[in-house]
């Protein structure tokens, strides 16, 4: 099924992952667990990774939109990858929970906070996830 999927950061203007359509495992209107839902799209993150990641190319070039859409970002990058290195998976969905777990990303499910991994969610066509990275300012009181 596909669900529309997006990375923020609080604190910054542009979202880390802007909101994209993704497909992950399952079917329209099943439930299943937030713990679930959290490894089906990490499993579907990675498997991008790593398909860029085995993609190699000798020579990059870019087409006009292409140029425009980096230049939105602030910096024109040219898409090598010098590290090869494939994403672990398992090491992935272990982060992940932990950091859900620990209060450092939130998760939204149509603009419904989710605040337990066994929270019980039913994805429809137009389901839109956001995780939303958590930064804690540190310092002391004086």
């Amino acid at each position: 099924m596909q669900v529309q999927f997006s990375v923020k950061q609080v604190g910054k203007k542009r979202p880390f992952i802007d909101a994209k359509r993704i497909e992950i495992a399952g079917e329209y209107g099943e439930s299943c667990l937030l713990r679930e839902l959290l490894t089906r799209v990490v499993l579907q993150q990675v498997g991008e990774f790593n398909d860029r990641r085995a993609e190699k190319s000798l020579f990059t070039f870019f087409q006009e939109n292409e140029i425009a859409q980096e230049a939105e970002t602030g910096k024109v990058r040219f898409g090598a990858i010098y590290n090869d290195q494939q994403a672990n998976a398992e090491k992935a969905i272990e982060t992940v929970l932990l950091a859900f777990q620990d209060g450092l990303i939130a998760v939204f499910i149509d603009d419904n906070q989710l605040e337990k991994l066994d929270a019980e969610v039913v994805l429809h066509e137009n389901t839109v996830i956001t995780l939303v990275r958590l930064t804690f300012l540190v310092g002391s009181a004086c």
